[in-house]
């Protein structure tokens, strides 16, 4: 009925052709007025398609014609082709062009085209996510999931503008013919980055594939993913980026999963200007024993491409202009070389980085070979241009030698030791013992609270702890961090002057720190963060001539989370440990009465806390952290004054001395340096109480604290108590 109707309009304007009347172009084409339209026609369509921003879905049938789900063909249409939405699946076959957006003057970009089933294009046709004359395309998608395109594909395809942020995903189907190629973006004469194309499951591509294609200009920062199916194709084959008269820069191919890849492969590609920081990345199970890797073309100059050996190990044709091979996340095997080669040349290649795979056994004295000519050809490379280092996993690094000899470059393992960031692991382990050891201090200032007044019966209390200290290990750790305690208790006042006082409590912790480490050459900083929870008893009995005895238990779980703690070839890693704690104290001191609003208390106080070991596995490697006992004796003095006043204030000065805090940890097997708070410290503190009433039930108590020593720092506390 609509084509009937076309025909009558178009009967009506040729009668009137000696009247200068202007019809658009779309009105003698099949339009989409709504969303979601299907289309399916028992016979073929031999017109235009426009979706006119509308989705549609052609699902069977034969389309002899154009589709457009944004815009036109026509050159001087200026608005922007956005939003168009187009789906083949079914039987359907489009014989033509299939536009996601099409603008003449304007930007082609948010555009999809979606091919499921069926078949699409001519051997001179093309599917283009988005398409303009003159002005960008970009952020266009292309999904091609199934069946046969015969055509060129482009994410974003433009003459003058720029083509970028487009996409093209082929996850099964038949993709290219004869003459076909794939292009993420294309631009004639301007720039064309940032483009992607994803080659997956059982796609079989035929033809040359472009992350980004400029002309004239740059292609830059463009990628090809391969990570399964095929592609075979000759002349540029797989290429990162590609330009004619500009240059081709940061562009990468990943061949990865069981993907086959047959004839040339390129990181970057110029005719006439350079091509530099290319990269080829090869992993998984790939099969590229057909395949050509290159770097960048013989034509032009180039700096800084890599082909980069990616857990990977397998055969290839022909290797050339790298400037770089790396080899990361080896699997050390000393019967099996990693790279053969049939031929190449590595004349002007370095290997500058050997990282061996997280968890592998390794040993010194042991060699393997990494790269091998199959047919006893000379690749050119010489023992200056591989790297003595090597990393594996996060835990270990060390020394080794090469051995070059004609066609083969194996690598011997001279020393193994424990990497500097593993060492750190170790020091975190030490600060959160002695983040968990500052909550005993909080247990005995309580206890020192609930005693002060000369209030007797149930008791309610709660404190706040806030520090920053400073702990002298290996690399100073510094923490920040708040504890507070809740319980409730007891006071008792006995016929013969003596008091009782006692609580049961429940305590919790947060705290942070950073550790500072280096891979690489690079500098990075780890986020750590300290969490206790626990609970315990604690006691006091102080007799009338004033000497005190004083203890507690404790026992809880204490969590510490390390973001950014490691690196290695393959990014940061971060780890988590849990361990149980136990606790308890115990003190004994003499309250001396200087006057009637002032005295002296002298004491002395022990403290133990034993924290459980834990294994982590961090990259494959694992760590074992061994328990962590700390054993802490201070001595000191208190003098109180104006305590008949509700302001009471009072100072005092102690020593304190760790006798063990030993942190140690395996990694690997390998042993690291004990980490350690043994030493001595002292500490001055200051501090407040304060009692509306002789009578009231609450009291309040301010205490501030500096320490200096093998702990340096400041903390604060907060407290108050009240009496039913």
């Amino acid at each position: 009925m609509r084509k009937s109707l076309t025909y009558k309009i178009l009967a009506a304007v040729m009668a009137l052709s000696a009247v200068n009347v202007f019809v658009p172009h779309n009105m003698l084409a099949y339009d989409i007025t709504s969303d979601n339209t299907t289309i399916s026609p028992e016979e073929p369509i031999n017109e235009n398609i426009y979706g006119n921003g509308h989705s549609f879905t052609i699902t069977g049938g034969t389309i002899d014609g154009d589709v457009f789900g944004a815009g036109n063909d026509d050159e001087n249409y200026s608005e922007d082709a956005s939003g168009g939405n187009v789906t083949i699946n079914g039987n359907a076959e489009v014989t033509d062009n299939v536009y996601g957006g099409m603008s003449g003057k304007g930007e082609a970009y948010n555009n999809t085209v979606n091919i499921s089933d069926g078949s699409v294009g001519g051997s001179l046709d093309a599917v283009y996510g988005g398409r303009s004359i003159s002005g960008n395309a970009h952020h266009n998608t292309v999904n091609i999931s199934g069946d046969s395109v015969t055509s060129y594909v482009y994410g974003g395809w433009s003459a003058t503008g720029r083509a970028y942020d487009n996409t093209v995903n082929i996850s099964d189907g038949s993709v290219g013919g004869s003459l076909g190629a794939v292009y993420g973006g294309y631009s004639k004469n301007s720039v064309a980055h940032h483009n992607t194309v994803n080659i997956s499951g059982n796609a079989k591509v035929t033809g040359n594939v472009f992350g980004g294609n400029s002309y004239s200009r740059e292609a830059h920062h463009n990628t090809v993913n391969i990570s399964g199916g095929s592609v075979s194709s000759t002349v540029y084959g797989v290429c990162g980026g590609w330009s004619a008269t500009g240059r081709a820069y940061d562009n990468t191919v990943n061949i990865s999963g069981n993907a086959k890849v047959t004839g040339n492969v390129y990181g970057g590609w110029s005719k006439y200007d350079s091509a530099n920081d290319n990269t080829v990345n090869i992993s998984g199970s790939a099969d590229i024993e057909n395949a050509n890797l290159y770097g960048r073309n013989s034509d032009v100059y180039g700096t800084g491409n890599t082909l980069t050996i990616d857990g990977w190990s397998g055969s290839t044709k022909f290797v050339q202009n790298f400037n770089d091979i790396a080899f990361k996340n080896i699997n050390w095997n000393e019967n099996k070389p990693v790279l053969t080669i049939t031929a190449g040349d590595l004349t002007n290649t370095k290997i500058d980085t050997i990282h061996i795979a997280g968890g592998s056994n390794i040993n010194v004295g042991e060699s393997m070979t990494l790269i091998e000519s199959g047919n006893n050809t000379n690749l050119g490379l010489t023992e200056g241009n591989v790297t003595d280092t090597f990393t594996a996993g996060v835990a270990r690094e060390g020394l080794g030698s090469t051995n070059i000899n004609g066609n083969v470059v194996t690598f011997n393992i001279d020393s193994i030791k424990l990497s500097s960031q593993a060492v750190s692991a170790a020091q975190t382990r030490a600060a959160s013992a002695a983040f968990v050891n500052q909550g005993t201090d909080l247990i005995s200032d309580s206890l020192d609270t609930i005693s002060r007044d000369d209030n007797y019966g149930v008791k309610t209390f709660a404190a706040v702890h806030g520090n920053r200290s400073k702990y002298d290990v290996a690399d100073d750790i510094k923490i920040n961090g708040w504890s507070t305690i809740v319980g409730v208790g007891n006071a008792d006042k006995f016929d013969n002057g003596s008091e009782l006082s006692w609580g049961v409590f429940y305590e919790n912790g947060s705290g942070n720190y950073r550790t500072y480490n280096s891979f690489n050459n690079e500098f990075f900083r780890g986020d750590g963060s300290m969490v206790y929870n626990g609970g315990g008893i604690a006691a006091r009995y102080e007799n009338k001539n004033g000497v005190y005895t004083e203890g507690s238990l404790r026992a809880g779980m204490l969590k510490n989370e390390l973001d950014n703690a490691m690196r290695n070839v393959n990014g940061s890693y971060g780890y988590e440990t849990e361990s149980a704690y136990y606790g308890a104290h115990i003190g004994v001191g003499k309250i001396i009465s200087l006057s009637d609003s002032s005295d002296l208390d002298i004491y002395g106080k022990f403290f133990h806390t034993y924290t459980e070991g834990d294994s982590v596995t961090i990259a494959d490697d694992k760590f074992d952290f061994d328990s962590i006992t700390s054993d802490r004796l201070r001595v000191g003095a208190r003098i109180t004054s104006n305590k008949e006043n509700k302001f009471s204030t009072y100072y005092g000065l102690a020593y304190e001395y760790e006798f063990n805090g030993d942190a140690d940890m395996t990694a690997q097997g390998l042993r690291a340096d004990t980490q350690s708070l043994q030493g001595s410290s002292v500490m001055a503190e200051v501090g407040f109480n304060y009692q509306p009433t002789p009578d009231s039930p609450w009291s309040f108590d301010l205490n501030m604290r500096g320490y200096a020593g093998e702990r340096e720092g400041a903390s604060f506390n907060v407290q108050a108590t009240y009496t039913f």
